[in-house]
């Protein structure tokens, strides 16, 4: 494999299209490009999150460019479309890898076409698998088993984390005994709600699983069973494409207005198509970092680039897995998945220079990374931490229902999402 050395001025080998091109001193941006796979689900049952995560990533590479881009060569994603479709993404993963020549594939963004994708494609072929939003515990189990091969990691924290901190909103902020927990029948959903399951009862709690499947016709034997058992409160782990159906039905039928809707409905375009003011009082858990100025300026350049609010989930860390993933590449000065790897989770690292989510910001990581100096990059969700695994640890914020209306309550920060993973975690 080879390499290009540090000083991007100064003569040097970009990587292109898979391709080591030696580029002279003064060479220009536009002379060479580094191609990176974007396979993401745009039509299907997760085309909503796909591609909203693909307007993130875009973003992301626009800042990475407008920065100087990686290894001085302009980013091109090569997009391509899963279908939410397991089979359909591995076929697309060994195009983008056969056909295209990628190194890197950025997706996809559920957890069960991505498993198809790592295990069936790109851990043989030897590339880089990095999903901005697949949270299964799944991918955790295949690293302890050596089977991800140390060639894949995520931009959202795995469910195994997330559902820890999930119950113990609905039990100790809440202060609920008694829910129902409402989920999504799929890789995603089976894991998360056996997470939230185990610690709300070691927290004292009382729960059922409820598991619905996202091709329903209807659901209102799920809110008919939920309900059964007079529970005080629903936790709703789902799309939104179901979710929204099945929290209708659950007001309609006279479920309790005390809600807890986590993760990926857990925005404010959820909570407004959903029942507004009818969800007063409830929560939301989310990982991401709203009070931040690198989400408020995030936020206005993705306005102004696609004309309205960012309100799908994960769509901050979609960005910061794409910006993380490329200044990775610049730092590793290799398409080896396993250097980039490497350094992924040393540039998330405490410890470096802080460097931020912007062209200027990208311009200083570049700089330093020319002059041999560790940085730290805090994006768009704040500090995270990548594990041996793979498995990111980010802040998670915590919403309270007002008006009709999602408004921020409270941020749990890394160390303290962590606790609370420790501390209830069987």
């Amino acid at each position: 494999m080879k390499k290009y050395p540090q000083g991007r001025l100064a003569k040097r080998v970009a990587l292109a299209g898979g391709l080591a091109l030696l580029l002279n001193a003064g060479a220009s941006q536009a002379a060479c490009t580094v191609n990176i796979g974007v396979l993401l689900a745009l039509t299907g049952s997760m085309a909503e999150i796909g591609q909203d995560n693909l307007r993130s990533a875009q973003l992301a590479v626009k800042d990475i460019n407008a920065a100087g881009g990686v290894g001085g060569c302009t980013v091109k994603p090569i997009v391509a479309d899963t279908e939410t479709e397991p089979s359909v993404a591995v076929n697309q993963a060994k195009s983008l890898i056969d056909l295209r020549g990628v190194h890197v594939i950025f997706g996809s963004n559920s957890s069960g076409t991505t498993i198809a994708e790592l295990r069936s494609v790109t851990a043989p072929s030897k590339v880089l698998l990095v999903s901005p939003s697949a949270a299964s515990t799944s991918f955790t189990a295949l690293a302890k088993k050596g089977l991800t091969q140390g060639m894949f990691y995520r931009g959202v924290m795995s469910v195994g984390g997330e559902g820890p901190v999930v119950a113990y909103v609905a039990r100790h902020m809440a202060g609920w005994k008694h829910v129902s927990i409402v989920y999504v029948n799929n890789a995603f959903g089976v894991t998360y709600a056996k997470e939230t399951l185990k610690a709300f009862e070691a927290m004292g709690g009382k729960a059922r699983l409820i598991p619905y499947n996202s091709d329903q016709p209807d659901y209102q034997s799920i809110v008919t069973d939920a309900l059964s058992d007079k529970p005080e409160a629903l936790v709703l782990l789902a799309h939104p494409k179901g979710g929204q159906a099945i929290l209708r039905d659950w007001l309609q039928s006279g479920g309790p207005q005390h809600v807890l809707l986590a993760d990926s409905v857990a925005t404010e375009h959820f909570v407004e198509k959903s029942g507004g003011k009818l969800l007063d009082g409830g929560w939301t858990v989310k990982d991401a970092a709203v009070k931040t100025p690198w989400y408020a300026l995030y936020r206005k350049n993705f306005e102004a680039a696609y004309k309205r609010t960012p309100h799908i989930p994960y769509d901050t860390n979609a960005y910061d897995a794409m910006a993380i993933t490329l200044l990775a590449m610049d730092q590793a000065h290799s398409t080896d998945a396993h250097k980039i790897f490497a350094a992924a989770r040393a540039i998330t690292a405490p410890g470096g220079m802080v460097v931020h989510p912007t062209p200027a910001g990208f311009k200083q990581a570049f700089a330093a990374i020319a002059a041999g100096k560790k940085i730290q990059y805090v994006g768009v969700t704040g500090a995270l931490s990548i594990n041996a695994y793979g498995d990111v640890s980010n802040p998670v914020v915590i919403g309270r229902i007002k008006g009709g209306k999602l408004n921020y309550y409270k941020t749990l920060g890394v160390s303290e999402v962590d606790s609370i993973v420790k501390m209830h975690k069987l």
